[in-house]
């Protein structure tokens, strides 16, 4: 791994949100519309809702991880989580071709931690402490996992979902080996362990109105203690917490039904409708009737900007 120094942090993000396609672990983004000057006119960062997985053939550059830089070259390979700040610049006039991957990891956790829901919370949030760029030869086993699913989602052979399954556990546990995940795991299992009931209460109530202080009382600790590890957990307030819940949530019924904005609103915890908007707003940079035109028009990556220092 070849890292630069530590970026600035950006006040703008972007949000690129994609829909897993139905019965899938992966979704592929392959081929040569991936050939391309990156970095180019683009002075943010931005994040996905899947964990993503890029395979560089060639060119040269930096790739930006949670805030600091990695020299790429060809052979080289990016794990991401979820919600991780990252970019991709190819250096001056320089094309770079990569291709990607989003990875259901949620659903692979389920397979691997059945019936567990403490350790895949865990899990998830250790994980998204840890991204990396590395260059094949130092990481063999991961590259070869990682060419083997992207052979899988190409091809499409007779049970390559099956396939997929078992590769993407491989992935998991030589990832976990990879960030040393256990000992990450256990170092911070107790913090986790504390703040998961709140967590695991906002998955379950998120159409409910949810207080503060009942979120500290089911996790045992004070109000203004609950905040602080909170926000060290997830880099969110409780409140942001909520909301991105509730957004989320939002999202997928936006696309997946016709209910009204009303509708919505209602089952997804807000209030009304102008809370509804307002907040979906401040989020997403997006009226929520905005946001349902735009996936409408058939593009794969909807994005939006969030404006990271001024809150919601």
């Amino acid at each position: 791994m070849i890292m630069n120094k530590k970026m600035p942090s950006s006040q703008k993000l972007e949000y690129r949100y994609y829909e897993m396609p139905e019965n899938e672990l992966v979704l592929p983004l392959l081929g040569e519309d991936w050939i391309r000057p990156y970095g180019e006119n683009i002075d943010y960062l931005h994040f996905h809702n899947f964990l993503e997985v890029g395979i560089c053939h060639y060119g040269r550059g930096e790739v930006i991880l949670n805030g600091k830089s990695f020299r790429f070259e060809d052979n080289g390979f990016v794990i991401i989580p979820d919600g991780i700040p990252h970019t991709t610049n190819a250096d001056p006039e320089t094309m770079a071709f990569w291709e990607w991957m989003y990875f259901d990891m949620r659903r692979v956790m389920e397979e691997v931690y059945p019936k567990d829901r403490i350790s895949i919370k865990n899990l998830e949030y250790t994980a998204k402490e840890y991204s990396i760029y590395f260059q094949r030869e130092e990481q063999p086993d991961m590259a070869r996992l990682i060419i083997a699913i992207r052979q899988e989602a190409e091809k499409k052979k007779h049970l390559y979902r099956e396939s997929q399954k078992g590769l993407l556990q491989a992935f998991l546990i030589e990832w976990m080996r990879m960030c040393h995940m256990e000992e990450r795991l256990n170092q911070r299992i107790e913090i986790h362990n504390c703040m998961a009931p709140a967590m695991e209460y906002v998955e379950q109530h998120f159409r409910e109105n949810i207080r503060i202080s009942q979120m500290a009382e089911l996790c045992n600790v004070s109000e203004s203690h609950f905040r602080r590890i909170f926000y060290e957990i997830t880099n969110l307030n409780p409140l942001q917490f909520i909301n991105l819940v509730r957004i989320q949530k939002a999202c997928g019924m936006l696309k997946k039904t016709h209910y009204s904005m009303d509708i919505i609103a209602s089952r997804c915890g807000f209030e009304n409708t102008a809370t509804f908007t307002r907040n979906f707003k401040r989020l997403l940079n997006q009226t929520p009737y905005q946001w349902k035109k735009a996936e409408a028009s058939g593009g794969k990556e909807i994005n939006y900007h969030i404006n990271v220092k001024k809150g919601w």
